[in-house]
């Protein structure tokens, strides 16, 4: 079973990677992969727990630096020099953090499960990774931990476009039973259903599948794979044959993403920090303890079930959800 250190306090971070071994970063060039927040998000990891992150790597003489991609959408963090200057106003840089900021926004193609993704450069040529991952609520995935970090932030704008444009739903209206239960399960209000008719609005649509998993007909099926397969896929992609250390951020866990400048409520009280070395099972223990305070929580406020990306990791041998947790 994978180890999964629990710790409250982030002073014991020290003990709690203590469980690993840090040690073999030395002499690396670490990048340190982590979302760096979106304009007027207040709930992204802060400066001060990447400096302690930071600190430790250094300890070991590893190189360390902050590493986050370029993303599809118009906005602060569209281009890497835009993406600099966000990372700056939120407390990013060399001064306060220890360590420089590098955005990727081209990577090397990477196969997985019969399908190709753009590994981000840096990444791609990393052979030791550290994740920093603020674990919430996703509108998409129903949670962001650290198989989504990698999954759609460790890679390029053309790979992220595709996983979202894979997983919109496909209509077999030779199968349609007129039930309307996808259009009531829909979070984003892309389908209607009328008694003879099925309409469905391109635009609204996130891509997130739960229409396709409540269709008993089988009249809708994935462009090509569910999201959180695919998020697997990329996750899998940038961090196969790497040694990589996760923390999980279990705070400010707000219903949506860090991308999201409008990602509140706060949904789950303040938890703690998990550290493993295993981004599934991390992952299978950051929803769990979501789920002892908050149970369903995200599937409640999202309508996706996030145990999908979990058991779609470890299906693919991204990793496992069976872990021992040790508590500090």
């Amino acid at each position: 079973m994978k180890k999964v250190v629990f710790f409250t306090d982030i002073a014991k971070l020290p003990e709690a990677l203590s469980f690993f071994s840090l040690e073999n970063f030395s002499g690396k060039k670490v990048p340190v992969k982590l979302h760096m927040g979106e304009k007027n998000n207040p709930y992204f990891v802060k400066p001060d727990l990447v400096k302690r992150v930071v600190d430790e790597l250094k300890k070991t003489k590893a190189k360390p630096f902050l590493f986050d991609t370029t993303v599809a959408y118009d906005g602060s963090r569209h281009t890497k020099t835009e993406y600099k200057k966000l990372a700056d106003l939120h407390g990013f840089n060399m001064t306060n953090v220890g360590c420089h900021v590098v955005i990727d926004d081209s990577g090397v193609p990477t196969s997985i499960e019969g399908r190709t993704f753009e590994v981000a450069d840096h990444l791609k040529a990393a052979t030791h990774i550290f994740a920093l991952t603020h674990v919430k609520g996703h509108i998409q995935s129903g949670m962001g931990g650290a198989i989504k970090n990698f999954g759609m932030g460790g890679v390029t704008k053309e790979t992220k476009i595709r996983i979202h444009d894979s997983s919109y739903p496909t209509y077999q209206k030779g199968a349609c039973i007129y039930c309307r239960v996808c259009a009531e399960i829909c979070p984003f209000h892309a389908i209607k259903v009328d008694e003879e008719s099925w309409e469905y609005n391109e635009e609204k649509c996130f891509g997130c599948g739960a229409c396709v998993d409540a269709c008993q007909s089988k009249a809708l099926s994935f462009q090509d794979a569910d999201l959180q397969f695919l998020l697997a896929c990329s996750a899998k992609a940038c961090v196969q044959e790497k040694t990589v250390i996760y923390l999980n951020e279990l705070k400010r866990i707000a219903k949506g993403c860090d991308c999201d400048p409008n990602a509140g409520p706060i949904i789950c009280p303040d938890i703690g920090y998990l550290l493993s070395d295993d981004p599934v099972a991390i992952d299978k223990a950051s929803l769990d303890l979501i789920n002892e305070i908050k149970e369903n929580v995200f599937l409640t406020v999202n309508k996706v079930n996030p145990l999908k990306q979990i058991k779609y990791g470890e299906e693919i041998g991204l990793g496992s959800s069976s872990y021992k947790l040790i508590k500090l």
